[in-house]
């Protein structure tokens, strides 16, 4: 449910009323005296942590037009404060009210802003009881004279113009309040002397006449302009206002404003007992309170605290909210994960079975699977540490151009861990052995035409053993030479020279890898 708290200060009291859903409800009446504020202070007390909006409706307003070259920031508020001091020397309650851009004409480059300067000039009639507020610590959200309301209310007639003087009655008096476009420019508070409705009529002929030549004198209606008058009155008193006001006057269309129509086009649902329009403004300050209002800031401290504290509660509850969401979304990606993860194991656990399914067809192997398992482990590990014999058969064909006389038979090639080793038995490497050598065992003859010629069959085989060991690493042995080189046998060689066979030799040849 919708409420809220206002109060309308006029010439002789403060009345406090409860605003809830388009509904006007009067608590309170104080009187300006040490009384009244004391029951003011009550009053407060049994409302505190509310919000109050105070309508002013009193003669000590001032309005003024004025025109302004456009600025920013600070050097605007500058601008403003300097002009409401040079009008309203030392009013508290005053507010420059924006009213848009000055356009003169298509070619002015000058950028001018309007601005409605409106100040209380009579403080201390409000003094005392914004004391009182201060003193409850009262969250005060502003205050607004009663013709800032009254743009809102001629939006919503049909009988408003382009230029309309709004008449309306409260118990401070008779109001006029002048509007251009929608805007007030003037505005002026008759206190009642009478309360005959034939006579306030008369005297609303009267007055608006008045401010008509006041307006033309000022400017602030053009010559020739025709103006509106709406008068708002009780639908029983609008005859009344018809036989003495008249309809027309010179340059005026006077409009008469049924009370209870006006109040069913804005939504208030509490009908007014007379032709007091005080509860149409209340309504409407309660519904959409205008943004700018005459309080300065320490006035309404408690009322921006608890917009502080809203807002930070806000931003916490929507910082929650954030979190919360997050969380369910990380939550909902985490039971998606784990439902996934869940299969994925479940169908690992069927191919797991299937495939020990499959072992079970296979016939059983001589030894177990760790084993065999480690044997291919180390011959792949001794397959990418096995050399190709590749390098050292080329380096045996080069050294075969340095002895072109040589036949070779057969190269018997093998790994060992040994350099010396021969090939039979031969040493199988380690693995993990370190390091490697490869071993070679040549098997060469020279011609059968060599078997007189010592001496060049040790040269032809000394050549070609020089020829190999210029290969860097490469140990080269002579095993069988062929001819007899003991100390103790007679210098010949190893075939008869009656035998036309070939003359063998045999090397041994050895590199790390």
């Amino acid at each position: 449910m919708t409420k809220k708290y206002l109060l309308c200060l006029g010439a002789e009291r403060l009345v406090a009323l409860l605003w809830r859903n388009g509904a006007l409800e009067e608590e309170d009446c104080f009187p300006p005296d040490a009384a009244g504020l004391a029951a003011f202070a009550e009053y407060l007390a049994r409302r505190r942590g509310q919000d109050f909006y105070l309508l002013a409706d009193s003669t000590g307003e001032a309005y003024r037009i004025e025109t302004l070259p456009r600025a920013h920031g600070a050097d605007r508020a500058a601008l403003l404060r300097r002009k409401l001091d040079q009008h309203y020397p030392g009013a508290a309650l005053a507010a420059a009210i924006s009213c848009g851009r000055v356009v003169r004409n298509e070619k002015d480059s000058r950028r001018d802003e309007q601005f409605l300067l409106a100040a209380l000039l009579e403080p201390q009639s409000l003094a005392p009881w914004l004391a009182a507020l201060r003193a409850a610590e009262a969250r005060l959200a502003g205050i607004w004279p009663l013709p800032l309301l009254g743009g809102a209310l001629l939006a919503a007639l049909p009988a408003a113009g382009a230029h309309c003087l709004l008449v309306s009655l409260s118990a401070s008096g008779m109001r006029q309040s002048f509007f251009a476009q929608g805007r007030l420019v003037f505005s002026r508070l008759l206190p009642a002397e009478t309360t005959r409705v034939d006579e306030l009529a008369a005297h609303c002929a009267t007055e608006a006449g008045n401010i008509r030549q006041y307006l033309l004198g000022q400017r602030l209606l053009p010559r020739g302009a025709t103006m509106s008058v709406v008068v708002l009155a009780h639908p029983a008193q609008i005859g009344a206002f018809e036989k003495h006001c008249g309809q027309n006057a010179e340059g005026m269309q006077i409009h008469y404003q049924d009370l209870h129509a006006a109040a069913g086009l804005i939504g208030l649902k509490t009908l007014p007992p007379d032709s007091r329009s005080e509860s149409l403004f209340l309504h409407l300050l309660a519904r959409k309170p205008p943004r700018e209002q005459l309080a300065p800031p320490g006035e309404r401290r408690f009322f921006r605290l608890r917009q502080a504290r809203a807002w930070l509660f806000g931003s916490g509850v929507c910082a929650l909210l954030a979190c919360l969401v997050f969380a369910g979304w990380e939550m909902n990606g985490a039971l998606a994960s784990r439902a996934t993860t869940e299969a994925l194991l479940q169908q690992a656990d069927g191919d797991m079975r299937h495939y020990q399914e499959i072992l079970k067809t296979f016939p059983p192997l001589p030894v177990s699977a760790e084993v065999l398992r480690a044997t291919v482990d180390r011959f792949d590990a001794l397959e990418k540490r096995s050399p190709p014999p590749e390098p050292l058969y080329f380096a045996v064909s080069r050294a075969l151009e340095a002895a072109p006389r040589i036949n070779l038979e057969r190269i018997e090639w093998q790994l060992s861990g040994n350099p010396a080793d021969s090939l039979k038995p031969a040493s199988a490497p380690s693995v993990g052995a370190v390091p490697i050598y490869e071993i070679a065992i040549v098997h060469g003859a020279l011609p059968a035409a060599m078997a007189a010629d010592q001496r060049g069959q040790l040269e032809t085989v000394n050549a070609f053993v020089a020829a190999l060991r210029g290969n860097p690493g490469l140990r080269v042995s002579v095993q069988r030479m062929p001819f007899e080189v003991e100390s103790d046998r007679p210098l010949r060689s190893a075939n008869a020279p009656a035998q036309a066979a070939p003359l063998p030799f045999i090397l041994h040849l050895s590199r790390e890898r």
